[in-house]
């Protein structure tokens, strides 16, 4: 019998932002975060549709990470809803940017391998799991921590690039 057991570590976590962005250059933050990170990008879906008041796109990403017989995948919803064209003039350039509302939700699992390991019966996962919960802990934590410190990075570098987009324009 084939299993894996998918841990979720974060669950909805969300950011929104309205104003001005690029779009080009959030893509390439997504992609050099990841890139960094050793994740490999797998987009499962990615829609656009011209609507009269502005482009909608949705982006549905989930990255991942093998770490010894395990997975760490971050799950990225990104949507981007009024997105318009805006030449806007800083220090006597035009410059070609855009403008939108932007709606991030990060999900985050852990998943471990359990095929053929001594886990795979029902008894022998009883046992391990009283042992790491009262006498020692397992690599599982340690992998749950890494994967929710990447998706909390994650949104807060996000964050930071959006935020300062205020600012600049």
């Amino acid at each position: 019998m084939i299993r894996e057991e998918v841990n979720t570590v974060i669950k909805g976590k969300s950011f929104e932002y309205e104003g001005y962005f690029s779009y080009s250059d959030l893509i390439i933050l997504v992609d050099s975060f990841f890139k960094k990170n050793g994740y490999t990008k797998t987009i499962l879906n990615h829609s656009e549709l011209v609507k009269e008041n502005g482009k909608e796109i949705k982006l549905r990403m989930r990255p991942s990470k093998n770490k010894k017989g395990s997975k760490l995948e971050v799950q990225v919803w990104l949507t981007i809803k009024k997105m318009v064209n805006v030449v806007k003039k800083v220090d006597g350039l035009n410059i070609n940017i855009n403008k939108g509302k932007i709606s991030i939700v990060v999900d985050a699992y852990f998943i471990s391998d359990v095929r053929g390991k001594w886990e795979a019966k029902p008894e022998y996962t009883f046992i391990k799991t009283i042992f790491e919960k009262f006498l020692f802990s397992g690599k599982s934590k340690d992998y749950a921590g890494w994967v929710t410190k990447d998706a909390n990075d994650f949104i807060d570098e996000i964050r930071s690039h959006l935020n300062l987009h205020k600012y600049v324009f």
